[in-house]
This record gives C-alpha cells, structure tokens and sequence, in this order.
C-alpha cells in the first residue's frame, strides 16, 4: 500500500512538475528574461498573498483530520467552514486593496494574482482533508486534474497572444476555478465568518509560520525590484528558481506520509520518532547531495539549451540554489517531525530568525553582488533553519521525548 501511494504521489508530482516546466519554457521564451522577471515577482507576490488567504487553515486540516487536538475536537466539523470564512474575507480584503492601490502598481497584474492564488487556495483546504484522511491516491488524480486545467487555460492564453504577466495570470485563475467547481459539485461548504478566539488562537502561530517560510524563499524576488536589478537577471534567477522548486515539490508526498507516521506514533514512542526523524533526514541531505553533484557539469548547457541564451546566467545560480537542496530536503524532514509533534512555536521562532537572516543578508549584500547574492543567502538560511529545527529536536529528546502534542 504505502509503495501504491508514493507511485501515485510521484506520479502526479512528476505530471504536475513536469508540466509547469514546459509553460515555464513557453512563458519564459514568449515574454523574454525581462518580462519573465516580472512575472516572477508577480508569482512571488502571489505566494505571499495566498499565505494571508490561506490563513494557516491548511495546515490545520490536515493535523486535525489524522488527529483531532483536544483544545480544537468540538470545532471538528466546522473547520472547512471557518476556512472557507478566512479565506473568503481575506480574498475580499486584498482585491479591494489592489482596486485602491496604494502603491501605484499595474492593478490588472495584481487582481489577476490575487484571483488565481485565492481560487486555488478554497480548492486546497479541500484536497487537505483528502491528505488527512491519507486518500493520497485521490490527492494524487486531483493535483493532476489541477494541472491539467490551469495550463491547459494558461496554453490556450498564449495560443491566442497572451504576452503580459496578467494575462497569464487571469487564465490561471480561471482554470483554479474550474477546478474548485468540480472539487464541490457534490455540496458546497458554507463559509462561517464568524470564527471563534480559540481557532484563531492555533492557526495565528501556523499563518506566520508560512508567511516567515515564504519570506525566506520567495522575498529576494521582491528585494529585487527595490534594489533595482537588473530584469534580465531577474528573470534568471526565476527560472533557476522554478527548476529547484520542482526538485522540492518531488519530496512532498514523503513528506505528507511522514507527517501522517509521526503525528500517529509520536505518543506511543517519542524519543525513536525522533531518532527516526533524524535518520530520515540524513538520508533527504544525501539525496540533495546528489543533485548537486549531477548540476555541476550539467547546469550551464541545460539552461542555455532548453531556455535560451538569455537565460545563460541562470545555469551558475542553479548550481549555487542546488547546494540549498542538501538542507532543504532534510530540513522538510526535520520540519514534519518538529510540526508532527506540535513544537510549533520552536518551528515559528526558528522560521522567524531565518526569514529575518535572509532578507538582511539580501539587503546587504544584493547592491554589490546582485542575484548571487540571492543564491547564496537561500543556502545560508537553509542552514539556519536546519540549526533551529535540530536544537528543538534535542530538546526533545533530552525531555525523552515528552513532547506538546496539541
């Protein structure tokens, strides 16, 4: 069974992955490294604004279908809804701030980003439950059918000249929504606005757990524009980044059942879940380890091949963000295992001195170096990270494996 689900995972990882690869191809060969640049900020901007939509609700149902806390069994049932209220109002919210825009910026871009991140975000509290429940072969069909819809809108955009970032961008939103259509054609959830002190009491920590994540991974995009980089580089460094963030979405089933395997047995055997934790993420960083090796002599002619030669520079920043790999992998180990757990503020504060780590580093040294310093502040916040999650685990262990499983 458990090798059925990982082939089902793996395979629409590999379907979901590999498609996005070709658009981005597309895309990035339609708009060129200047424009492309833009669009990834835009993309950028984007998971920040589906972190606030999110509202950490996503996390929450899956905890809390594999394992309802005490403090959260009574508001069971009304979990889908409180999250359909929270994202609804915060959808609300940030379309009516980009139509009052603040900041000057091209509002169409930003609606249309707001729409396609707000629609696949109602659609993902839907397949969180699924991750829950551990129907990952169903997960699995839906991440496909999700795939499949938005590129085939995104497809048909630039097959009628699509060749702004907004554009693109309506066509995605366009087909989440179809998605999310189907996702509820058996009965729709009905939003509760009114969420209780208590729920928000638990996700508030999660949200800006994410939001910190997010910070560190996806802010030097955005430091970009204020330090006034050039585009072409931009762009560069976006599709080197497209490349990694597939190679990371390939451990995203292992994660989802190592979460599961922990959060169930971590009270029955705290210290060998831990142990356990620990061995599996050694063996993530090997894996890192190796794409590293094997985008050494590969990275430059591939990224000069497949994008083109405006995209030259992006072969040296995918060696530098692949050294990144050999923690990141292990610190998504570290990280189920710290979540599963509920050390949840150790993960918050240790997410937080990353996300602080690397936009500082990025202002500092992104006016002399540029993108590479971009790509080496993502590899020195990985080892940040890695630093904080591993010390929350000791202490764990010391505590011989008493841990706050709320």
């Amino acid at each position: 069974m458990l090798k059925r689900l990982l082939g089902a995972q793996w395979l629409a990882i590999g379907f979901v992955g590999g498609v996005s690869f070709v658009l981005s191809v597309f895309i990035a060969r339609r708009f060129g490294p200047e424009t492309f640049g833009v669009y990834a900020q835009a993309v950028s901007l984007g998971a920040l604004m589906g972190i606030l939509i999110d509202g950490g609700f996503g996390k929450l149902l899956i905890r809390e279908t594999v394992r309802a806390s005490p403090v959260l069994a009574r508001h069971g049932p009304n979990l889908h809804g409180f999250a359909f209220g929270h994202a609804f109002l915060a959808t609300a919210f940030l379309a009516m701030l980009v139509l009052v825009n603040p900041f000057h910026l091209h509002w169409p871009t930003l609606l249309a980003t707001v729409g396609a991140f707000g629609a696949a975000i109602f659609a993902q509290f839907s397949m969180a439950i699924l991750r829950g429940q551990g129907r990952l072969m169903r997960d699995a069909l839906w991440q496909m059918a999700s795939r499949i819809l938005t590129a085939a809108c995104i497809a048909l955009a630039l097959w009628w000249g699509a060749d702004a970032p907004w554009q693109v961008l309506a066509a995605q939103f366009v087909g989440a929504l179809i998605l999310l259509l189907l996702l509820m054609r058996k009965g729709w959830v009905r939003p509760v606005l009114r969420i209780p002190r208590e729920i928000y009491a638990v996700v508030l920590p999660l949200i800006w757990l994410d939001l910190a994540t997010v910070i560190y991974f996806r802010s030097d995009i955005l430091i970009f524009k204020l330090m006034e980089i050039p585009k072409a580089d931009v762009g560069a460094y976006g599709v080197a980044c497209r490349l990694i963030e597939a190679v990371l979405l390939l451990a995203t089933p292992v994660s989802l059942l190592l979460f599961r395997r922990f959060r169930l047995n971590v009270e029955a055997d705290g210290q060998e879940t831990i142990a356990r934790v620990v061995r599996l993420a050694a063996l993530a960083g090997g894996l890192g380890l190796l794409v590293f090796l094997l985008a050494l002599p590969t990275a430059d002619l591939f990224f000069r091949l497949i994008f083109g030669e405006g995209f030259g520079m992006a072969g040296g920043l995918f060696k530098v963000l692949s050294l990144m790999l050999v923690f990141a992998l292990a610190n998504g180990v570290l990280g189920q295992g710290v979540f599963a757990m509920g050390l949840d503020r150790h993960y918050v504060w240790t997410a937080t001195v990353a996300a602080v780590f690397n936009v500082a580093g990025n202002l500092l040294m992104m006016p002399a170096y540029g993108a590479w310093a971009a790509a080496w502040m993502t590899v020195a916040t990985e080892v940040v990270l890695g630093i904080g999650l591993s010390a929350a685990l000791f202490v764990a262990w010391k505590k011989k494996g008493l841990c706050v499983t709320s």
